[in-house]
């Protein structure tokens, strides 16, 4: 059994890369800009000590304004998860269909299927892409949208420090400008 396991792995791996390339495709297509605003923020933010309050200031706005463009983006993705679906599905039901009526003998239900779901495994393979990229792009919005919540806590805290400074650098000088 195990050999017949692993002669099946190179096939798999040549399949799922070829697969991974497609969906690395069509993600990045649709986040690439948002990829490069993190990327950006990973670099000048999280790999910097004490970055400036401008960069931190920089990320929020141009993470906050991306956001918003890519709710258009990742609909525009669930409507090919949609359309493709639905492609798929009908992919099959016309194969049930025509090898029902186009048999000599008459198949039973779980041939019909077999037939069906193999007629359409292309169409439900591309439904699998669409569907797992709009997975990625979503889950790519929410964990942004924390970091736009990271980097507002980050620059309320430097703003209270900067304040708190300001009002002690106040009270020194005038409490040095006073004479007893």
């Amino acid at each position: 059994m195990r050999e017949e396991v692993e002669k099946r792995i190179p096939e798999i791996k040549n399949n799922s890369q070829e697969l991974n390339d497609i969906l690395t495709k069509v993600i990045s297509a649709y986040s690439k800009d948002l990829d490069d605003i993190m990327l950006g923020i990973d670099n000048d933010i999280l790999k910097t000590n004490n970055p400036a309050i401008y960069t931190i200031e920089h990320y929020f706005l141009s993470l906050s304004s991306y956001l918003y463009f890519m709710c258009d983006k990742v609909e525009q993705l669930g409507i090919y998860d949609s359309i493709s679906k639905a492609k798929a599905q009908e992919v099959y039901n016309n194969s049930y269909l025509n090898h029902q009526t186009d048999s000599k003998k008459k198949l039973t239900v779980a041939e019909l299927t077999a037939l069906s779901e193999t007629d359409a495994i292309y169409d439900k393979t591309l439904n699998d892409l669409y569907n797992k990229a709009y997975k990625v792009v979503k889950n790519k919005i929410s964990s942004a949208e924390t970091m736009v919540n990271t980097l507002s806590k980050i620059l309320s805290h430097r703003i209270q420090e900067a304040q708190l400074t300001t009002s002690q650098t106040a009270r020194q000088i005038l409490n040095e400008g006073e004479v007893f």
